[in-house]
């Protein structure tokens, strides 16, 4: 069961927010310092295996990552709601949306991974799933406008927050994604937004997410990669909070 690490704000504006592969809900540390907290209410949560639900086996498949954060939602008495992910989460808040889009204003999905899928080459796939250890050489050239402090911390975060289990559960979960059919079903305002320096997730790589959505808006971010959240963290909540200001 994923758990809701923390929640900010009081205003009507309420939003679930996911993290993606390589850290727990801490990756949105920076940015909650230019969050609206008199408009917003932000719940942030971690998924099976991560942070404050490390003790609870990983999600199988990203469609249970998607009902664990609407059983959240649930816990907290949100009837509706908007939805922010990054990443992996990305991807989970848009497929959460599909399930149940009488209950979701929008969405904000940044750097989200492919409602499709991410298939690897084998020994690309073994690569990344044996990085644990020191992920550094994977997630630098995502985020290239990160210092090295920043990605130093980024990786002793997760390895505070998850194992190795956690790690390879997940990146099946990511490269495994398979709702594109099922993108339509979400009628609501989807905003996705990717970095100009992101080695993964680009326009192209996005093209049959955004076609799928009955709303979507893409936006690419200057000077950021695939964590804006961390490298362009100001103009990263200016997106989302305008995106998803609604009541």
């Amino acid at each position: 069961m994923a758990a809701v690490a923390t929640i900010e704000g009081a205003g009507p504006a309420r939003v679930l927010v996911l993290h993606g592969w390589a850290l727990d809900s801490t990756v949105w540390a920076m940015s909650r310092s230019f969050t609206d907290l008199a408009r917003f209410t932000y719940a942030y949560l971690d998924f099976p295996g991560y942070g404050a639900a490390s003790k609870e086996a990983p999600a199988a498949g990203l469609d249970e990552m998607a009902r664990d954060a609407l059983a959240a939602a649930g816990e907290l008495g949100w009837d509706r709601f908007s939805v922010l992910g990054h990443s992996m989460g990305g991807a989970a808040a848009i497929r959460l949306a599909t399930l149940a889009p009488d209950r979701v204003h929008g969405v904000v999905a940044l750097t989200p991974v492919a409602a499709g899928g991410t298939p690897l080459p084998q020994d690309t796939y073994a690569g990344f799933d044996a990085s644990f250890p020191t992920p550094a050489p994977v997630l630098q050239p995502l985020a290239p406008n990160l210092t090295d402090r920043q990605v130093a911390n980024l990786v002793a975060r997760c390895h505070q927050t998850m194992d190795q289990a956690t790690w390879s559960a997940y990146l099946k979960n990511w490269t495994g994604a398979d709702f594109v059919k099922e993108l339509g079903a979400f009628p609501g305002p989807v905003r996705i937004c990717y970095g100009a320096d992101d080695g993964l997730v680009n326009a192209a790589y996005l093209d049959e997410t955004v076609t799928g959505l009955a709303r979507a808006d893409l936006v690419r971010l200057e000077g950021a990669g695939h964590y804006p959240m961390l490298e362009q963290p100001e103009a990263s909540v200016a997106q989302w909070e305008d995106a998803l200001r609604h009541p």
